[in-house]
């Protein structure tokens, strides 16, 4: 070991000088020490905070955000996988109209003043009668009946041909009216009200009552007309939803709702 001596000072002086530097440094480490074990219990409490935070941390499976082309309309899939697809307001029901009825779907609008046009997509001719029955129900449920609490309400249906935007000789049509010609097939007492479902492929979704596709979810929440508002309904269903490990936002599930005050069965 080397040690620096100072040749102008005496042996005792030397002895004394490294005697204080000594005890200098000694301080510093016992400083040091000091310094690493508040540092280590910091580290400590903090992990520990960490993981008590994420045993209470809820990790939800992701909601898909307006993935498909029919997102901008109220939408939903009947017993046999016919697309169903109603319009928001008036230029939501008129683009649903003229861009995207096709020659074989079936037009649906509920018998009453204030109701989306809805229409079921499909390539065959004759659609099997639980699916129009669906649909009915459908375009029941966001029309102004659940608005005044009316429970059911009769729907019609006619082929897409006899619907059309042209008005009579003087006449013109508001932005989302259609003139319907023609026979007309009826489904009286259209049941209103809704189930919340979650799928994997389409997020959260709202179904119609007499749809029986409810038991296939792994939950079902059913909606009615009532007295509580939308907003409150959706935080309910959102807090549901969450327990169920769910991330859907109080917006998007407001969206999805009928017009209209609520209240879950």
């Amino acid at each position: 070991m080397e040690i620096e001596i100072n040749y102008k000072l005496s042996a005792g002086k030397n002895a004394e000088d490294k005697y204080i530097l000594r005890n200098k440094l000694k301080s510093k480490v016992e400083g040091l020490d000091k310094a690493y074990n508040k540092i280590k219990t910091s580290l400590e409490k903090t992990n520990k905070d960490i993981i008590d935070i994420s045993s209470k941390i809820v990790f939800t499976k992701r909601v898909l955000k307006n993935k498909f082309w029919f997102s901008k309309f109220r939408w939903f899939f009947t017993t046999n996988n016919f697309l169903v697809i109603a319009g928001r307001d008036a230029k939501n029901n008129e683009l649903l109209i003229k861009k995207y009825m096709d020659k074989n779907d079936v037009y649906f609008h509920a018998d009453i003043f204030g109701a989306p046009h809805t229409i079921l997509k499909t390539q065959i001719e004759d659609v099997p009668i639980i699916d129009k029955k669906e649909a009915a129900c459908f375009a029941a449920s966001f029309s102004s009946a659940w608005k005044s609490k009316i429970f059911s309400v009769d729907v019609y249906s006619v082929s897409s041909n006899q619907v059309s935007k042209t008005a009579q000789t003087g006449e013109s049509l508001s932005t989302g009216s259609f003139v319907i010609s023609g026979k007309r097939e009826y489904f009286r007492k259209s049941e209103i009200g809704i189930y919340i479902v979650f799928d994997k492929k389409y997020g959260v979704m709202a179904i119609p009552l007499i749809s029986k596709d409810f038991k296939k979810y792994d939950f079902y929440i059913k909606v009615v007309p009532g007295n509580i508002k939308k907003a409150d309904i959706s935080k309910q269903i959102r807090d549901i939803l969450v327990s169920k490990k769910i991330n859907a936002s109080i917006d998007e599930i407001e969206s999805i709702l009928p017009p209209g005050d609520c209240n879950i069965v």
